[in-house]
């Protein structure tokens, strides 16, 4: 992957934690070596959120574009047994990456254009922007936590009606011969 060289100052430690919301202090050591270079390079890191939660981990962290790539790659290679753990360990050590390319675009493009050549503005006004900008989406473990719900409920279901509708499925698990029979 070719460096990058950004157009203006570092990322401000007061912009990065606005940006960023809860767990700033997490993020803020991993972004850090991206630039540490100075040129944003490729490290590797691990997330492990991003590994086990995917989709819904891009959701919470207002990363639509790549949550929608992720679904959409989710569904066309399919789930076998190897391609959830080759598809999560690739979340997990592009995951920190992606997002510090995103929140390095999107407070550059929040910054006032009168500091756009010399140290960013770390006004009150900025860093609420940067706050509204970025920061966490807080309904999306509920609803991703209702979804797995909903998945198994309607598993059950089908399940059960299967089971009734389809006879050699019963004969496949016959009664188990019990103590009184």
């Amino acid at each position: 992957m070719e460096p990058h060289v950004p157009s203006s100052s570092p990322l401000a430690a007061e912009e990065l934690t606005a940006y960023i919301g809860p767990r700033a202090e997490r993020y803020r050591p991993r972004f850090e070596r991206f630039t540490r270079t100075g040129t944003t390079r490729f490290e590797f890191s691990w997330n492990w959120p991003a590994a086990l939660a995917g989709m819904w981990w891009y959701l919470y962290r207002k990363m639509y574009g790549w949550a929608l790539a992720d679904f959409a790659l989710s569904v066309l290679l399919g789930w076998t047994l190897f391609v959830p753990i080759l598809w999560g360990v690739a979340r997990a050590v592009t995951g920190d990456y992606l997002y510090f390319r995103q929140a390095d675009r999107k407070i550059r493009e929040a910054r006032p254009i009168s500091s756009a050549g010399g140290a960013p503005a770390a006004d009150a006004a900025h860093l609420a922007r940067l706050a509204a900008e970025g920061g966490v989406h807080a309904w999306v473990p509920w609803v991703a936590i209702g979804a797995v719900f909903l998945v198994l409920a309607l598993a059950a279901l089908f399940f059960g009606l299967a089971w009734n509708a389809i006879p050699p499925l019963r004969e496949l698990w016959p009664d188990p011969p019990g103590r009184w029979t």
